[in-house]
């Protein structure tokens, strides 16, 4: 039989464990795509394998916000452990450790990416360079919303409380930790795609960056509604007779926000991905194509507006 005592340290290790498994596949990824790189064109080795070694540190950053997580667990507990209690770090578990488990993964196609086409362009590195790293900046952020979010139910951790406060800690961990999967695939379809695209022509750099962090920007919005809906269902305190139904409520719209968000992000990034590589391909279309991008971009981002809308709705009445 599982008691507290036992499923905190179950939590504490699935929490390193998705954090340190996710940045370690994503390292393997991205030496592999420099290797082989390096193996198709020798001019850029260098240029690539010191890309691939910033780009690698970035990606670290997700395990290492885990591990911090890990050890507030493991030593900042209370006297004793309760089921809520239980739920309200495993708030913390599910919003750390899958935000990072996806931005490592995704940040290593940018720098796998990033090495093909300094491969390709190596007088133009520091430029692709600095691409990926903003990019890869980008792409981070779902693990820091995850982080601030999990800092909090820490906070509001205690022994008082019930098991429907411990579900609604839970709820708004659901929330980044589920909404942080789609900026994450979408960024890294569209941004791997900006990189190859400055690498098979680099004289449109100065229309595809600009483009590219307009772009990975929109991207990342339903991320901030998912955080705006934890930082709001964090601190609802119903009456003891509503308790129930306003934790069912906000688990409902937890869902809703983070479905909302995958599936929004998905589309954004899997329809900008497209307008970089033919923008490089054929560079006269630029415009046209930048603004059916963005005005298509916008509709996808309504969709997400409707499942946030919907979320307020359900813990607010």
């Amino acid at each position: 039989m599982i008691t507290p005592d036992v499923a905190h340290y179950l939590i504490a290790g699935c929490l390193i464990l998705l954090g340190a498994g996710g940045a370690g596949i994503g390292l393997g990824l991205a030496a592999i795509g420099v290797e082989g790189s390096s193996t198709r064109q020798q001019t850029g080795q260098l240029q690539s394998f010191n890309a691939m070694i910033i780009g690698l540190a970035l990606i670290e950053s997700g395990a290492i916000i885990a591990l911090v997580m890990t050890m507030m667990t493991l030593f900042n507990r209370p006297a004793e452990f309760t089921w809520p209690i239980i739920w309200a770090e495993a708030g913390t578990a599910i919003a750390i450790g899958t935000a990072a488990i996806a931005i490592s993964i995704a940040s290593s196609f940018v720098v796998k990416a990033s090495a093909q086409a300094i491969a390709r362009q190596p007088l133009y590195a520091s430029k692709i360079t600095t691409y990926m790293l903003i990019a890869q900046s980008i792409i981070e952020a779902p693990v820091i919303f995850a982080f601030i979010v999990s800092l909090l139910i820490r906070t509001r951790i205690d022994m008082a409380m019930d098991m429907w406060a411990g579900l609604r800690m839970f709820a708004c961990g659901l929330a980044v930790g589920v909404g942080a999967l789609g900026p994450s695939i979408g960024q890294s379809m569209f941004a791997r795609s900006a990189s190859y695209a400055i690498g098979i022509n680099v004289h449109q750099y100065n229309r595809i960056f600009p483009y590219a962090l307009l772009t990975q920007a929109l991207i990342e919005t339903p991320m901030i509604f998912c955080l705006l809906f934890s930082l709001l269902f964090l601190y609802v305190t119903p009456t003891a007779a509503m308790a129930a139904i306003v934790t069912v409520k906000g688990l409902v719209a937890a869902g809703t926000i983070s479905l909302g968000a995958l599936g929004g992000c998905i589309g954004m990034g899997y329809m900008a991905c497209h307008t970089s590589a033919y923008v490089a391909l054929d560079p006269t279309v630029y415009n046209a194509m930048v603004r059916t991008a963005l005005f298509t971009i916008a509709f996808i981002e309504s969709t997400v507006i409707y499942s946030f809308i919907i979320s307020l709705i359900l813990i607010i009445r």
